[in-house]
């Protein structure tokens, strides 16, 4: 099965060898390729509809793997068992949804070795969740799929909170710490983000005044963005001269 850019870069960041708890499976894909090229022995795929899962029950079917992969309709974690599987996968729905299924499945979450997700929407909100709840980034990606930017991560419960005063948004909240370290990819979105600031601003200064504390807020993300992108090529060059 030839998948997409997105679909691949969230199935490099699944563990092998652990049973998988694929929650939101929509049309099961992401499951059929996991047990297909034995990343997992076995995956447990969920949806809170019933339609999403009849048409990902007939996909795995159809492709044979029906003794590897089990279904059912759950909300989250609410229908898996404490310790039935060691990791999971939630990609494909908003960081603030992604958030409750954690938030309410925590008792479970926390017996999970680790669990790769992929919000589609706040993602700096996302990691500063994560970041005060007591979970760790394990890694960071990036990947352009179809012309939109998407961040899988991985992530695990460790319990420990880092909770900064003032609770606000970070430089590693909004870009990721190892890929502002490590780039892998940031640098490019980087430009790509600069370009819609630079959009926004322009509307924005043009409105005479209207909207002076969204333009403010707007140059402050400029000036970060700069930031991380110079030291960024600054580390780039610093190794070519090496």
């Amino acid at each position: 099965m030839i998948l997409s850019e997105r679909l691949e870069c969230i199935i490099g960041l699944v563990a092998p060898g652990k049973v998988i708890a694929d929650i939101g499976c929509d049309h099961g894909f992401i499951s059929m390729e996991l047990v297909s090229r034995s990343i997992s022995p076995k995956v447990i795929a969920s949806d809170l509809r019933h339609g999403p899962l009849e048409k990902a029950i007939s996909n795995v079917r159809s492709a044979g793997l029906d003794d590897r992969i089990s279904f059912r309709i759950s909300d989250g974690f609410e229908a898996y068992d404490q310790g039935e599987v060691q990791s999971a996968v939630i990609a494909g729905m908003g960081g603030m949804l992604i958030k409750d299924i954690l938030l309410k499945g925590m008792d479970k979450v926390k017996m999970l070795d680790d669990i790769v997700v992929q919000p589609q929407s706040n993602i700096p909100e996302f990691r500063r969740f994560l970041r005060t709840n007591g979970f760790e980034i394990i890694r960071n990606e990036i990947v352009m799929d179809s012309g939109k930017y998407y961040f899988p991560m991985k992530i695990r419960f460790s319990g420990d909170d880092h909770i900064i005063a003032g609770d606000e948004i970070t430089a590693d909240d909004r870009y990721g710490a190892d890929l502002i370290s490590d780039d892998r990819g940031l640098s490019s979105y980087l430009e790509y983000e600069m370009d819609s600031y630079k959009k926004i601003y322009e509307k924005l200064v043009s409105s005479e005044g209207e909207h002076d504390e969204r333009s403010e807020e707007v140059r402050k993300l400029m000036e970060l963005n700069r930031k991380i992108h110079e030291s960024l090529k600054s580390d780039i060059q610093k190794i070519k001269e090496r």
